[in-house]
């Protein structure tokens, strides 16, 4: 598996979330707007190796080749079986989601690692006590909260396995959440100097909350809750019915996707927040693997390769060059459609632009995804948009004045009509031009649809109604 993240991970472009978080390892911090940090100090790490896609993936191809490993680990020590060990990474390696196909640099790699490393530590705490383990358990639980704020998760799912099922453990398991605790007190104090602006926007501007059952017609909050509940009844088969019985599992596997069962009658919920407890789950279906007949064994890892491949296939896909694509594009037109992405668009839109940038033309654009993509490839932009992410990338990139000429960036809506231009704009400057819209095309089919607008003479109240100036 990891060889197949490898080859899509080096060959696809960056997608957009993926270029907005490679914005964020420009500007090291202990915190940003969205998510703790983790993800930008892996890709920190990950440029170090060069300007590329597959750099700034690499840290993530390694994380996830860990990750499988750390659970087989804990699985081999919970049962005391190395064929369970062996079965549980592979359950592992074979989650079916598309984002770790990819080894996309986003939160969920260093997430679902940490998770499971702190698994593996708190295995081996459990098997003998020591400094180094209960260190161990302290840095990977860390880890989990400064990849996501979910990872409180799991910091509560073993304490309480160690106050419920294993009060021998008491105190190292305290020292390694007080370690956790210890370690996010930077994460806080920058929050407290921006105003909290992780924790409003995640609880605020994101997900806003409204109870009722409509929200269950959202497609991706409905997965999210099926995943969910799919999660809890397997934890119970495979963790809590069967013996041996593996509390360790079942207390970091279940209270987060029950917490979600609950939100996903109020706000929209998404299936990679329940990456950890997928992770908790692999260790335990790893010990009943290991236990079954050859039959079943076989029918299950069929089950679950089927879905892993179907994740899989369009990463591998997408990767593919550009003559493979076209060729498959025309024996089988359908193929477009399940396969679009857009993403090689972003490469022919900068070297569109370059021309005006170095002419002295400001680049505006109307989200964060695209401006961070014109970065990628070398153009700098201005976000002219009220957005929650909006004082982050003031922070960041904020003009010393209006600039007399610029050209606002939107990319064509669902339907491929513009977007209509801001009220503001016009207030902003004297004169709005007609947009021009630019097609691109990959392997012979649509990429995609952007409309450059020129605007020029910037009037005097511009820098007062312009989002982000």
């Amino acid at each position: 598996m990891s060889l197949l993240r490898a080859y899509a991970a080096f060959n696809f472009p960056l997608t957009l979330d993926e270029a907005y978080y490679w914005t964020w390892s420009l500007h090291p911090s202990f915190g940003y707007t969205d998510h703790p940090p983790m993800v930008a100090w892996l890709i920190t790490l990950g440029a170090l190796f060069g300007h590329s896609y597959g750099a700034v993936r690499l840290p993530f191809i390694i994380a996830e080749a860990f990750a499988a490993l750390a659970a087989g680990m804990a699985a081999k020590i919970l049962v005391g079986s190395s064929r369970a060990g062996a079965y549980a990474a592979i359950v592992f390696a074979l989650i079916p989601q598309t984002k770790l196909e990819f080894a996309e640099c986003i939160p969920d790699g260093a997430y679902i690692t940490s998770w499971a490393l702190a698994l593996w530590a708190a295995a081996a705490l459990g098997r003998r006590t020591s400094p180094q383990a209960t260190i161990a358990l302290g840095a990977a639980l860390a880890a989990c909260v400064y990849s996501r704020t979910f990872g409180w998760a799991l910091v509560f799912g073993i304490a309480a396995w160690a106050i419920v099922t294993r009060r021998d453990l008491l105190r190292p398991v305290a020292a390694a959440c007080a370690i956790a605790v210890v370690a996010y007190i930077p994460f806080l104090m920058w929050n407290a100097s921006v105003g909290w602006e992780t924790f409003a926007f995640e609880f605020v501007h994101r997900q806003s909350m409204a109870f009722g059952l409509g929200m269950l017609l959202n497609v991706v909050t409905l997965r999210t809750l099926l995943f969910g509940l799919l999660i809890v009844a397997l934890t119970w088969f495979v963790a809590l019915r069967r013996t041996p019985a593996l509390p360790l599992v079942a207390w970091t596997a279940l209270p987060l996707p029950v917490i979600l069962f609950a939100l996903s009658f109020a706000t929209q919920t998404e299936t990679y927040w329940i990456l950890g407890p997928a992770a908790s789950l692999a260790i335990g279906c790893g010990a009943v693997l290991g236990r079954t007949t050859a039959w079943c064994r076989s029918v299950a890892l069929t089950i679950l390769g089927i879905a892993t491949a179907a994740a899989t296939a369009p990463a591998i896909f997408l990767a593919l060059p550009e003559s493979a694509q076209a060729a498959a594009f025309h024996a089988a037109p359908s193929l477009r459609r399940q396969f679009a992405s857009g993403m090689y668009a972003y490469r022919p839109l900068a070297d569109d632009l370059r021309a005006d940038a170095a002419r002295g033309v400001t680049i505006y654009t109307d989200r964060y995804e695209t401006s961070s993509e014109l970065l990628w490839y070398g153009i700098p932009s201005y976000i002219v948009v009220q957005r929650g992410q909006l004082a982050q990338w003031m922070r960041w990139y904020r003009p010393a004045a209006v600039p007399q000429h610029a050209e606002l960036v939107l990319p064509a809506t669902n339907t491929g009509a513009a977007f209509d231009i801001p009220p503001y704009l016009y207030a902003a400057y004297a004169h709005v031009g007609t947009a021009r819209r630019l097609d691109y095309r990959y392997a012979g089919e649509p990429e995609g649809t952007f409309y450059v607008t020129q605007l020029d003479d910037a009037l005097p109240a511009s820098r007062r109604v312009l989002p982000g100036m």
